[in-house]
């Protein structure tokens, strides 16, 4: 019998249209938010000042918004905009809470007594550097899953976003430190690390422009051509001849546009197969050159070669051909594309723009008391040296200069946060069903994890662990009950079951191992009780581990 249905009963595989979802419930996602904030802020906090526990829930938040904003279908152009000078605030905050507690630590712990601490302090400040990393990134997942925006899609295309912006103030940057150095070069500010890459840059462009004349200069010559070609049979085959042509003229100009072109590659091809050849005049000296060629062939080919009006003629040929070839593509592509989506994807590079505005117009306010705080900061001799060389960074390029370049590279750190985060997802190493529990929870792992060695006792560790197995395990469950009944449904008795059995569980384990270590904290390693101790210790571990991944 034919399956019948009506119009009213057809069903669809979109889990949105029955209000079913693969977010977590709001349960869930309320107690990963809440254990991960909590966990990770008491880890970070156990280290450091409160300002740096507020720096890395600054840094989750503006992430995480971004990361939101990246997915609107409304005002893209705004949200897109938003995200790409947010990208500013997101490596700022990332950079002041990992650095304020370095800094922090470094001047508790140095300078030292003797060289004996050096390591084992320089060890605790690298833990605790690694803790407050992995707790910001667990922000992070919670408040990504708080939002919904964390998945493949939306990590790559803030991460592209991110990159874009990132262009605007690096060239700003660029433009601005090499005119100073160019300004500077001969004076008594030179800089000693610049005059060599000038010298280097000058000498290519003469090897190219403008040889040195009465010998033959085939290798780059050849150089020249080639590139020409190619940029000139690039252009031909962009260029619109069919649009352009009337249909008096259509064959002729096709005719001379095909012909162009081949002429065109043909030249490429020829000076492609002949540039190995002009190789020669490495191994063979001019005058052996001119022997062999004769003294009129050589003189020829030498004036042709080192002719810096036909190299001049050729290489604006190529810039202009490849000029020509890029507008030609973007109209194309512009053309092809929606006007929104033209306006999204030029949109951060306005957001870039607006970076380097902001960082124009406060360069004078943050730049003295930025360097005043990472001073006071650091420790006697470091300061004293910090002091020392930011006057003379700030002296030589100006204040200016010096913020839109550090500017750039907070958005520069926003770019390579963003795209790292990308990977992630795009390897698999974050479970597509829950990404941002299972982030916030790989993130509270490795704080916890690496607490011990920043000096964090072992009661706040041990919480930070069971924190971290329950997050994860409350958000894969919420995934499951938000498939079944939507994010809306009544959860919380069952929810509230399931927690409070991964909870007894965890903290039962937690118990477990803070009476072995409190035990194996006042017992000897060769003691006879103490190895049968340790094993037995050991294989119950082992035993537990196997029957919870069961």
């Amino acid at each position: 019998m034919a399956d019948v249905r009506s119009e009213g009963d057809a069903t669809t595989d979109d889990p949105t249209a029955t209000g079913i979802t693969t977010d977590p419930s709001r349960v869930s996602t309320a107690i990963v938010v809440v254990l991960t904030v909590v966990a990770a802020g008491a880890l970070i906090g156990r280290l450091g000042p409160a300002l740096a526990v507020a720096l890395a829930l600054a840094h989750a938040v503006t992430f995480a918004g971004s990361l939101w904003l990246v997915r609107r279908d409304r005002w893209r152009a705004g949200a897109t905009a938003s995200a790409g000078l947010l990208a500013l605030v997101v490596g700022a905050s990332f950079a002041a809470a990992v650095g304020y507690t370095f800094l922090d630590l470094v001047a508790a712990l140095y300078p030292v007594q003797s060289v004996a601490q050096i390591r084992p302090r320089g060890l605790r400040v690298a833990s605790a550097t690694v803790v407050v990393l992995g707790g910001t990134v667990a922000m992070v997942g919670a408040l990504s899953t708080l939002a919904g925006g964390l998945t493949t899609e939306s990590a790559w295309a803030y991460a592209k976003l991110a990159v874009k912006t990132f262009v605007v103030p690096l060239s700003v940057a660029a433009v601005l430190l090499l005119s100073t150095l160019l300004g500077r070069l001969g004076g008594p500010d030179e800089a000693p690390i610049a005059q060599p890459l000038v010298t280097a840059v000058g000498d290519v462009v003469g090897a190219f422009l403008a040889p040195v004349p009465g010998r033959t200069h085939l290798l780059t010559f050849c150089l020249v051509v080639g590139a020409t070609a190619v940029a000139v049979a690039r252009a031909i085959d962009a260029l619109p001849v069919e649009e352009l042509s009337t249909p008096q003229t259509d064959d002729r100009i096709e005719q001379m546009a095909a012909a162009l072109e081949r002429t065109a590659r043909r030249t490429a091809l020829a000076a492609a197969a002949v540039l190995p050849l002009t190789l020669v005049e490495v191994v063979v000296s001019p005058s052996a050159l001119r022997t062999v060629l004769t003294v009129p062939v050589y003189g020829l080919v030498a004036g042709v070669t080192a002719s810096p009006l036909l190299r001049t003629a050729l290489v604006a040929l190529a810039l202009l051909a490849g000029g020509v070839a890029t507008v030609v593509w973007a109209l194309k592509r512009s053309t092809r594309t929606a006007t929104s989506d033209v306006l999204v994807a030029f949109t951060p590079f306005v957001g870039g723009a607006v970076v380097v505005v902001l960082a124009a117009a406060l360069h004078g306010v943050v730049l003295s008391p930025t360097l005043a705080f990472v001073a006071d900061a650091l420790p006697g001799q470091f300061a004293t040296a910090f002091t020392r060389q930011s006057t003379a960074v700030v002296d030589y390029y100006g204040s200016l200069a010096v913020v839109i370049t550090v500017s750039a590279v907070l958005v520069g750190m926003t770019a390579a946060l963003s795209l790292a985060l990308a990977l992630v997802m795009a390897i698999g190493a974050l479970p597509e069903s829950a990404p941002g529990p299972a982030l916030a929870a790989a993130g509270t792992f490795v704080a916890a994890g690496f607490a011990a060695g920043a000096g964090v006792g072992a009661p706040v560790v041990l919480g930070g662990l069971v924190a971290s197995i329950v997050v994860w395990d409350a958000g894969e469950f919420g995934v499951t009950l938000g498939r079944e009944v939507g994010r809306a449904g009544a959860t919380a008795t069952p929810e509230a079951v399931h927690l409070a059995a991964a909870l007894a569980v965890g903290t039962i384990g937690a118990i477990g191992a803070l009476a072995i270590h409190r035990v194996a904290a006042g017992t000897v390693l060769t003691d006879v009780t103490t190895i049968p101790f340790a094993i037995s210790a050991a294989v119950a571990a082992l035993v537990l581990l196997v029957a919870a991944l069961r």
